[in-house]
């Protein structure tokens, strides 16, 4: 009996074990999925609210198994022996029984505290403990002290003196069925937990219609109520001849059938209900027993203490009973006390698996989400590259081109500006001095600066203009070149330059020879011949050189005496003195006419003739450093589009990094989902194996 009893202690341990483990199951859950913040728009407040229920509900259901235990309720007439039952079973008298009304109240024997004595409480008396020795005044009828028929008197009994309390057992003795009144009442309160009923009947006389009633209220309430039913004192049955003894077994038998099948409809199959109807006597069995306890005896010497006819056989149907007993209560109490349990966690694990799911698939299609946006942004990122490669390459020979177009744009108007320059310098309008060399440099100056702001700001304002729409074109986003600059520097230019203001006879020998020199192309001349260590043409052109040095001179009275002795002999010495006379009126018209005016224009010439050589000198440089200016400006504007693109690229590379990280993140939540899934699938199957163990007929 104790191996069966200890199948329900076993059995409690491992659901609790198993409500345990899924309480702490559930708070990792609850912490793991606290900690994914990837899972904060998957994870809603019903979500939360059902895992915190279930942590809640769980943490109420353990310590309710904890104090689950197998009930057992003995119903009966008075005075039909139902302590001496529960006394024979505890192996000890316990309970007060006598003859007649004896139990006053229901008392509920059940095991104390592991620290605890025995001793006994009354319900709603704020666990007041009461010594044990209280036990018969409280719970007899023959006592003054004796409670009410309604109240209930817990009897606390150490477990290590009885093995049926150790096995988490609890009697239930009531007071007679035909004193008690109100029995739905008492049904209600007390009885309706109770695993299996024990009707205790009168051997020696017959069922009566209370007892029937009784058990009709019972099978009403409770679908199916394990009954058992002892013909208790059958003892008295052993002074009938053999036959009667028989006679009378069969007639108590089929009442009871009667009852269990017929009437109650509580078990189907007569069989079934056979195997609930015995034939004891537990006084008999008492007095064995506690013989037993104080002799010490073997179990094999127990034969020689049966004295009376027939009381070997009653004590074997005894322990018959008590087998049957643990069989039922512990198959009972599986059922009532785990049955509803284990199917709530069953309930909770389903959920809890289908909420699992629910959150792996949204992290799966969440990964599939991001990256489908890894690999369109890594096609961008590619993308982005090859255009910033094949824009930079295409902005680095654009920006070379221009450069070369500005050069020489701005070489062609420089060139053109050089032409203008006579008329810029005919525009200046300055008070001219000639006589005094301080004011001449003054006017010089102005002259200068006048030049450079009328020059350069028209070439700089031209060039920018025609190189607008090119830049524009090469860089929408960059700046134009707002300004070019050149610095014209007409002193640094003129800095070697020394006017000629003195008088010069236009028809003098020197101004003819000038014109002359001016209109006779240049000799071609043939390669030089070694000659005595010297050059040939050397040898040829020195008298040449000399003769023009000679006549080049304007006080070489030489020159004048033999150009006016050949024209003597040529014209004559009257068309030589006519035309004397006519050079001489123009030499004294033109030095009449010598006034300052005339030498600011002639200062002018001078100064434009000067200018403009030099500035053709410098057409090459300045028209490169426009195309430098150009260049660097936009090399500038090529760099800072270089720079937007980097931080463009960086952007990419940035939100790649974002989205692989996330990636990272939701593969480990996925890891940890996919532990905890089978963590839960592990609770599952003990699950299983806990029903398929103690629960066999139903399916989780």
């Amino acid at each position: 009996m104790s191996t069966m009893l200890s199948e329900f202690g076993q059995a409690k341990l491992e659901l609790l074990n198993i409500y345990e483990d899924m309480a702490s199951h559930l708070q990792l859950v609850a912490a793991e999925l606290q900690d994914m913040p990837g899972l904060k728009d998957l994870l809603n407040k019903r979500i939360r609210d059902q895992l915190l229920a279930c942590i809640q509900r769980i943490k109420a259901i353990c310590p309710m198994l904890q104090r689950k235990r197998m009930k057992v309720a003995f119903f009966g007439r008075t005075s039909n022996g139902k302590s001496a039952v529960i006394n024979a079973m505890l192996h000890e008298r316990i309970l007060p029984s006598a003859m007649g009304h004896t139990t006053s109240c229901f008392c509920q024997v059940e095991a104390s505290g592991r620290q605890e004595s025995a001793h006994v409480m009354i319900e709603d008396s704020d666990g007041q403990k009461l010594s044990i020795d209280c036990l018969r005044d409280l719970a007899s009828a023959h006592s003054g002290r004796a409670l009410s028929a309604h109240s209930l008197l817990r009897v606390r009994w150490p477990s290590s003196s009885c093995g049926l309390l150790a096995h988490d057992v609890v009697l239930l003795d009531t007071p007679g069925v035909d004193v008690t009144a109100q029995l739905d009442e008492c049904i209600d309160r007390h009885c309706l937990n109770a695993d299996v009923f024990v009707l205790v009947l009168n051997a020696e006389s017959t069922m009566s219609r209370v007892e029937r009633q009784f058990f009709g209220i019972v099978a009403q309430q409770l679908s199916r109520p394990n009954l058992f039913i002892l013909n208790n004192r059958w003892d008295a049955a052993a002074t009938l001849e053999p036959h009667l003894e028989q006679l009378v077994r069969a007639q108590h038998t089929q009442r009871c059938l009667q009852l269990l099948v017929e009437e109650l409809g509580i078990y189907a199959n007569v069989e079934l209900a056979r195997r609930r109807i015995f034939h004891v006597s537990a006084l008999e069995t008492l007095r064995l027993r506690q013989q037993q306890q104080q002799q010490q005896q073997p179990q094999k010497e127990e034969e020689r203490r049966f004295g009376a006819p027939g009381a070997q056989q009653r004590y074997e149907e005894f322990l018959s009973f008590e087998r049957e007993f643990a069989a039922c209560i512990t198959q009972s109490a599986l059922r009532t006390k785990f049955e509803q349990h284990c199917a709530g966690a069953a309930e909770m694990l389903l959920q809890l698996h289908e909420l699992l799911q629910q959150l792996a698939a949204g992290l799966v299609q969440l990964g599939a989400e991001k990256t489908a946006a890894k690999a369109a942004l890594a096609t961008s990122y590619e993308c982005l590259e090859t255009q910033i490669m094949q824009r930079q390459q295409e902005l680095c020979l654009q920006v070379d081109q221009l450069s070369e177009q500005t050069i020489k744009l701005a070489a062609q108007l420089l060139q053109e500006q050089i032409l203008r320059l006579p008329l810029a310098v005919q525009q200046f309008r300055q008070n001219f001095q000639p006589q005094l060399q301080r004011e001449l440099r003054h006017y010089q100056r102005l002259l200068g600066v006048h030049l450079e702001q009328q020059l350069m700001q028209q070439v700089e304002a031209q060039l920018g203009q025609l190189l607008q729409q090119q830049v524009l074109q090469l860089s929408p986003t960059s700046e134009l070149p707002v300004q070019l600059y050149c610095a014209l520097d007409c002193q640094q230019l003129m800095s070697n330059f020394q006017a000629d203001l003195e008088f010069r006879f236009s028809w003098g020998m020197a101004a003819i020879m000038k014109r002359i020199q001016d209109k006779m192309p240049l000799p071609l001349l043939a390669p030089p011949k070694q000659l005595n260590g010297m050059h040939e043409e050397h040898l040829k052109l020195k008298p040449a050189s000399d003769t023009w040095r000679l006549l080049d001179s304007d006080n070489s009275t030489g020159a004048m005496l033999l150009l006016s002795g050949v024209l003597a002999r040529v014209l004559g010495w009257r068309l030589l003195l006519a035309l004397g006379a006519i050079a001489g009126s123009f030499y004294a018209y033109e030095l009449v006419t010598w006034t300052p005016r005339a030498q600011e224009r002639s200062f002018k010439a001078q100064y434009t003739r000067h200018l403009q050589r030099r500035l053709r000198e410098g057409v090459p440089q300045t028209a490169a450093g426009f195309g430098q200016q150009v260049r660097q400006q936009l090399t500038r504007s090529l760099q800072q589009l270089q720079l937007e693109m980097e931080h463009k690229r960086g952007e990419l590379n940035e939100q790649l990094t974002g989205l692989a990280d996330q990636l990272a993140l939701l593969e480990t939540h996925q890891e940890k989902l996919r532990t905890l899934q089978a963590r839960g699938g592990e609770l599952r199957q003990r699950l299983k194996a806990f029903q398929l163990r103690y629960l066999p007929v139903h399916d989780i």
